[in-house]
């Protein structure tokens, strides 16, 4: 099943500034950047992403900007963490969308849209 998210800032209004897509049966991540915003108006993580002018992130990439978001699997006492988060064993899916992919480094956080992945552009 594919699960699909939009991914704003609050730096700029809360405004849509990219997509990601998760696949449940092979665990893999998607990403798609709005071509629309300058890459200097986007938060340092995201810029990072589309520095080359690619808006579409592929799951090597994605995943590595999902990991920078959530704990490590070796962080101390990551037991009492996971089950802080009412989650069973590590997973690097169920961590990002219990947080939200809220992270202090920037004001990027995501939620999950239901329907076609079509429509999650058209709502901005």
């Amino acid at each position: 099943m594919l699960k699909n998210f939009v991914l704003r800032d609050k730096a700029l209004q809360n405004k849509i500034v990219g997509t990601m897509t998760y696949d449940t049966a092979d665990k893999r991540f998607g990403m798609t950047i709005d071509a629309g915003i300058p890459p200097g108006d986007l938060p340092l993580s995201l810029e990072l992403l589309v520095c080359k002018g690619e808006n579409e992130i592929g799951h090597d990439r994605a995943i590595r900007w999902v990991r920078s978001r959530i704990c490590p699997p070796a962080r101390q006492n990551i037991r009492e963490i996971l089950r802080g988060l009412g989650v069973g064993e590590y997973d690097e899916f169920a961590i990002l969308a219990h947080t939200k992919a809220v992270c202090y480094n920037d004001d990027v956080y995501m939620e999950e849209i239901y329907g076609e992945a079509t429509e999650m552009m058209e709502l901005r």
